[in-house]
């Protein structure tokens, strides 16, 4: 939800679960991540509410926190997400002494 200070109301954004939501830079943009069987990072167009898939994260094992999954924003409005490679990927080398 967002606040229209010039009518005083409410609008609704995007009818979906939102989470970490980010504002862009220049204010155009609201970017998000959403879960659930199409988790993907998105984001919608403030002035018109025109919602975007940036990209899907179907698969990815995302880092899971305190407070759920975490996504960001960079410095140049690139997404950024937390992968978990955990202990689902433990490697072992042999050692050969001279």
């Amino acid at each position: 939800m967002l606040f229209d200070f010039k009518t005083k109301k409410w609008v609704e954004l995007a009818n979906l679960l939102m989470a970490f939501p980010n504002w862009s830079r220049n204010g155009n943009y609201v970017y998000f991540h959403s879960s659930g069987s199409d988790a993907a990072l998105y984001r919608v167009r403030v002035s018109n509410r025109e919602l975007e898939k940036i990209v899907s994260l179907r698969g990815i094992r995302l880092t899971i926190g305190a407070i759920g999954t975490w996504c960001g924003l960079a410095p140049d409005d690139s997404p950024l997400v937390l992968r978990d490679v955990g202990t689902q990927e433990i490697y072992a080398l042999d050692l050969q002494l001279p």
